[in-house]
């Protein structure tokens, strides 16, 4: 196993994710932040809470959810479709590095971007709604076990798309509405197994 291939695919991947921190970062929390203000303070301050939850602590969940999915899929499929693109795919395939260790790489970045964006969605959720994580190891469990799935989807849709508009076919008439589905999913069970109300 070629370590050092993977580490440097990896490094590369997560310095253009800083580069355009606007874009990849700031971008989604600022969203989320608005669905907070908007579900959160206004429908959520005419709720009242079910079984000691609070509605805009039922909806942390399925919002850190739903920028996970789409980001592990669009960092993964970007990630590995961009060098194609541009022609730069061939000194990686000229290289002494294996498929494996590719996938390594651009997935194992995609993961941790995802996961620190669904972070710092939390710690940005802190400033809207209170909120505790009853079990912290089998929450960054679930959401490393989330973030990998669908980064490795991410990597496969990359990999078969041989235009911006196929690479975007998958996510946008697919996955898209079935987000809607999963994240409603997740945001039950990571209710009821994960996170408690104060």
């Amino acid at each position: 196993m070629n370590w050092l291939a993977i580490a440097a695919i990896y490094k590369f991947e997560m310095s253009r994710w800083f580069r355009t921190i606007g874009q990849s970062v700031a971008s989604p929390v600022i969203s989320t932040s608005l669905y907070f203000v908007v579900f959160g303070a206004a429908i959520g301050a005419r709720m009242g809470a079910i079984d000691g939850v609070s509605y805009g602590a039922f909806i942390i969940p399925g919002l850190m959810m739903l920028s996970i999915l789409n980001e592990s899929i669009g960092n993964a499929s970007f990630g590995i479709y961009f060098p194609k693109w541009s022609g730069t795919i061939f000194e990686i395939l000229s290289a002494p590095v294996s498929w494996g260790e590719l996938l390594l790489g651009y997935v194992g970045a995609a993961t941790t971007k995802s996961m620190l964006l669904g972070i710092l969605i939390l710690v940005t959720a802190r400033l809207f709604v209170p909120y505790q994580i009853a079990h912290p190891f089998w929450t960054v469990c679930f959401l490393r076990l989330t973030a990998a799935s669908f980064s490795l989807f991410g990597f496969l849709i990359g990999i078969c798309a041989d235009s911006w508009e196929k690479l975007q076919t998958v996510p946008l008439l697919v996955i898209t509405p079935l987000i809607c589905t999963w994240t409603m999913a997740f945001e039950f069970v990571l209710i009821d197994f994960v996170f408690t109300a104060i």
